[in-house]
């Protein structure tokens, strides 16, 4: 028999290679947090997918308020143009981002790999 990596105790019991006893194995069970189900990971892949083509529909206002400031005021016209136009590329580019995830999701059944990791965070 070896010792329970937990609590010392002698067990026959292994997790993944680990030895471990049947309380602890049970004290584990009990605080893992239940797996994300497949409605939970599409809940979350539409919601980045709103909130970035939200940020980009913003994004896009702010630039379109910059350039329709003619005559630009002097000093700052030109960094404000570069900081809306950074700022429309980077909202558009997390939403195209966004977008593909969800299309892999559902149509491929990909989970992105953050996505795993919340979901198997729980089981360690």
């Amino acid at each position: 028999m070896v010792q329970c990596s937990s609590c010392k105790a002698e067990t026959d019991l292994y997790d993944s290679g680990v030895p471990i006893c049947i309380e602890c194995s049970n004290a584990r069970d009990a605080k893992r947090k239940p797996q994300a189900t497949e409605s939970q990971i599409r809940t979350t892949l539409k919601d980045g997918l709103v909130k970035a083509t939200a940020r980009a529909n913003v994004a896009c206002d702010s630039f379109n308020a910059v350039m329709g400031q003619f005559p630009f005021p002097h000093p700052n016209g030109t960094q404000r143009i570069h900081n809306a136009s950074r700022e429309l590329s980077n909202a558009r580019k997390e939403m195209m981002t966004a977008h593909n995830r969800l299309n892999d999701y559902l149509g491929r059944g990909i989970v992105p790999e953050d996505l795993k990791l919340k979901r198997s965070a729980g089981q360690s």
